[in-house]
């Protein structure tokens, strides 16, 4: 913002402050417009925040959905597998292998590029505190998550790996087999627990994007 001195000598008082008066309406009115261009940059900054995180979530919720029906049943079968081990390495060794092939995580992303957008362009400061909390929770949600996969496909890949290997196993090696199995179950398990709070977090960010 220029001021600028005026074009003429000022003589008298009345001069003075006209002057004065002039300069002080056009400062409040170029602090009126920069505080509208501000506010108008402001709202859309957040408009196209929700806009993103209302596309993203959609997306994520309905992965969500998909993926808590196949790691809930991944886990009973998982569960189901390591109870019948014993009798199986007896008697059926060949079904451990063939049973343990239908059991696959599903491994869907979910993505938080929402949420980091929104934290590098600073429209979170524009929000309300809930607003915040429910995408904060979801991004968090699905850090963790994803977490969760990328060790379930590792025990995954570790049991399937060793099985494959060993078609008939020896005595020896079934209690090898069966920490396999046990550390499959168990990251498994630990999806089936985690994914319908993730469902929940991801329902409530939706939501607070929705009802804006």
């Amino acid at each position: 913002m220029d001021i600028h001195a005026p074009l003429h000598p000022i003589i008298t008082w009345k001069q003075f402050f006209v002057h004065i008066a002039v300069v002080t309406c056009g400062i409040l009115i170029a602090l009126g417009l920069e505080g509208v261009r501000a506010t108008i940059h402001n709202h859309r900054l957040v408009r196209e925040t929700r806009e993103s995180v209302r596309r993203e979530m959609s997306g994520n919720l309905e992965n969500c959905k998909h993926e808590l029906s196949r790691v809930t049943q991944d886990n009973v079968d998982l569960k189901a597998l390591v109870a019948d081990f014993p009798a199986l390495v007896k008697e059926h060794p060949e079904q451990i292998n063939q049973r343990l092939a239908k059991i696959a995580n599903p491994g869907y992303f979910f993505l938080s590029n929402s949420w980091q957008t929104a934290l590098s362009t600073g429209a979170l400061e524009h929000m309300s505190t809930e607003e915040v909390s429910a995408y904060g929770s979801a991004a968090n949600a699905i850090r963790i998550y994803s977490g969760l996969q990328m060790d379930a496909e590792k025990e995954e890949a570790g049991a399937k790996s060793f099985f494959e290997s060993h078609p008939h196993l020896a005595p020896d090696q079934a209690q090898d087999g069966l920490e396999h199995l046990l550390r499959f179950s168990h990251a498994e398990n630990s999806l089936a627990f985690a994914a319908p709070q993730l469902k929940d977090d991801l329902d409530k960010s939706l939501q607070a994007a929705s009802d804006r």
